[in-house]
Parts: C-alpha cells; sequence; structure tokens
C-alpha cells in the first residue's frame, strides 16, 4: 500500500540534508519558470488593452511578437532544466549520485541525445494520444446542436463531466510514460515511446486515486507558489518533484513484483 505521509516525510528529510545541492540544482528552472510567468503576464496584460491609435497598435503587436517567441524559449529552458533536475533526483534516489556539481547535473537532460529525442517524442506522442481520447467531446457539443432543449443541454452537460473524468485517468495512466522509457534506455533494453506509454497504463492500475491524493495535498503550496510569482518555488520544486520521483519507485517496484509473482505461477 502507497504511503503518502510516510515518503513525503523522507522527501523532506533528504533536502533538509541536502539543501544546497537541491537549491541550486532546481535554480535553473526557477528562474526561467519565473521569467516564463513574467513575460506570459505580460502577453496577457498587452492583449487585454485596447487603443485606436495605429501605430501604438503596432508596437504593441510587434512587442507581443517577441514576448511569445521569448516564452516558447523559456517553456523549453525550463523543460531541459527541470527534467536535468528530475534525472539527478533518480540517481540520488538510487544512490548513484554524490551530491557534487548540481548546477552542471541541472543539464543532464541533454546529455544523451537518444534519450532526449526519444523522451521529447514519448512526451509528443502522449500529448497526441490525448489530444485523441478529448475529440470525444465532440457528441456533447452535437446534443447541444441537434437537441437545443434542456434534455440536449442535461446530455451535454452529462457528456461533458464524462469525458472529463475519462481525460483525467488516462493521463494518470501515462503520467509515468517518460520514467519508464528513460529506465528502458539506461538499462540498455530500450522500447518505443508507444510502449513506454503502455507501459505506464500498467504500473498505475491500481494506484491512480494514490496519484491523484498525492497530487491533491500539494495544491496549497502550489497556490503559494503562484501567489509569490513562484519566490517560494525553491522549496517546493524540489519537494514536489522529489516525491513525483519516489512515487514512480513505489508503483515501478510493486510492477515487478507482481510480474515477478505471475512468472513463479
Amino acid at each position: 500500500m502507497y504511503n503518502r505521509a510516510e515518503q513525503k516525510q523522507e522527501v523532506k528529510g533528504l533536502i533538509r540534508g541536502h539543501q544546497r545541492f537541491f537549491f541550486i540544482l532546481f535554480l535553473p528552472f526557477l528562474l526561467t519558470y519565473i521569467a516564463y510567468n513574467v513575460l506570459a503576464n505580460q502577453v496577457s496584460f498587452n492583449s487585454a488593452l485596447k487603443v485606436d491609435a495605429t501605430n501604438v497598435t503596432t508596437n504593441i503587436t510587434s512587442n507581443d511578437a517577441v514576448n511569445y517567441v521569448a516564452t516558447f524559449i523559456f517553456i523549453i529552458l525550463s523543460s531541459i532544466f527541470l527534467l536535468g533536475a528530475i534525472y539527478t533526483a533518480f540517481n540520488v534516489l538510487r544512490g548513484q549520485d554524490d551530491f557534487q556539481k548540481p548546477l552542471r547535473k541541472s543539464l543532464t537532460f541533454i546529455d544523451d541525445q537518444r534519450l532526449f529525442w526519444g523522451t521529447t517524442w514519448t512526451w509528443i506522442l502522449r500529448s497526441i494520444l490525448l489530444s485523441l481520447w478529448s475529440l470525444l467531446f465532440i457528441p456533447g457539443f452535437l446534443f447541444m446542436i441537434l437537441l437545443p432543449n434542456a434534455s440536449g443541454l442535461s446530455l451535454s452537460i452529462a457528456e461533458f463531466i464524462a469525458v472529463f473524468v475519462w481525460l483525467v485517468v488516462k493521463s494518470f495512466a501515462y503520467n509515468q510514460a517518460l520514467w519508464v522509457y528513460r529506465d528502458a534506455r539506461l538499462e540498455n533494453k530500450p522500447v518505443s515511446a508507444y510502449t513506454a506509454i503502455m507501459t505506464s497504463q500498467d504500473i498505475m492500475k491500481g494506484y491512480k486515486v494514490d496519484f491523484l491524493v498525492l497530487q491533491l495535498s500539494f495544491t496549497g503550496w502550489m497556490i503559494l507558489v503562484a501567489i509569490t510569482s513562484g519566490i517560494v518555488g525553491i522549496y517546493v520544486f524540489p519537494y514536489y518533484y522529489i516525491t513525483q520521483v519516489k512515487f514512480y519507485e513505489f508503483v515501478k517496484e510493486q510492477f515487478k513484483q507482481k510480474h515477478t509473482a505471475l512468472e513463479v505461477e
């Protein structure tokens, strides 16, 4: 059985024992995260402005274009830094790290080009699959169009809720795909992106509710991150993401034990 409270306490103890290491390890991600939020807010603010002067409108549009490009760049950078930090967290939990050179280790995601591109494709394919599942919303819109009455509205709302719940379930099922792909690559047993996603789905069987509760337990922390424009992320991000890594380690071990038991039988 997954013990959320116990695992979170273990993560807190780990961070307390190596505060400097984890602070520097997640610092590049934190800085790019803050920069991204500043730019995103600026774009939203500019988009909300309504002006009549043609030359002023042109300037705002030009600035928005620059901000959009910069925002996209910061999204890529923050993803690279975050995955580098998470990969290092895996090594820490598996006793494969010496707690040295944390800044350099925040870039470990791009050290292995095959792993880099394979992970990227796994993420893209996972997004595509979830997008395809979202097409299930279409019947709800059809109910609204073909049955413009109370019954049609009720059917639409029920369908929307059912599809939303299904999408959450599938997103949880696919959540561990990146880590499955990484482990397979590092163990010299590479798998395809699709296989990693399907394996993640198998691994998460019976643990989706635990995963949901785990995410909800960080709601207060994430609100604080938003309120402080990311500043408290200096503590929250290591705490949150290392806890996610420990969750994966747990469900992976449970999956292995179940597989071993079936083979013995």
